[in-house]
């Protein structure tokens, strides 16, 4: 008995002394995340929570006026930029399900770019007007290339089987 409870004693004071994230009060509140900037360097897309999960906004810098974007019950973030600045690539759950969608800045209208079962995340869209990605579709995160339009969906990197 005297063993249990030396070695709690010593947790306890491990993690008074050391400090244990799940136990501190004083975390950050996380309100305004992932900023990526235009290609022109004048608007500004973040994720910040909505009422029901994260939405999209992106803030004009020369007028500081700021709009929302997404609207839903699902989180939405990693907004990436196209190269013209028109359209964002961000990963939204909806559906229940990880996916990456493209929302036209001009009319906001969201087209959903993927539809796997495994998770679409990290977007990243190129000069070229490719979309990079990573995804868990094959058991193992891998990088992913895919066109704004849903074709020509490419594996970048594979993990070599084991054994």
């Amino acid at each position: 008995m005297k063993k249990i409870v030396f070695a709690v004693l010593i947790v306890v004071g491990l993690l008074f002394i050391g400090g244990c994230a799940l136990l501190r009060q004083d975390q950050p509140q996380l309100l305004n995340w992932e900023p990526t900037l235009s290609p022109d360097g004048r608007m500004l897309a973040y994720a910040s929570p909505g009422e029901n999960g994260f939405e999209l906004y992106v803030r004009n810098l020369e007028t500081g006026e700021t709009t929302r974007l997404t609207e839903n019950e699902v989180d939405d973030w990693a907004p990436n930029w196209s190269p013209k600045g028109d359209r964002l690539v961000y990963s939204s759950n909806q559906e229940d399900n990880v996916d990456l969608y493209i929302i036209e800045l001009g009319t906001l209208a969201i087209i959903r770019l993927t539809t796997d079962a495994g998770k679409d995340v990290n977007p990243y869209w190129g000069s070229n007007d490719k979309i990079l990605f990573n995804s868990d579709r094959s058991r193992a995160w891998e990088v992913y290339m895919i066109d704004p339009d849903g074709r020509n969906l490419i594996a970048i990197t594979e993990t070599p089987p084991e054994g």
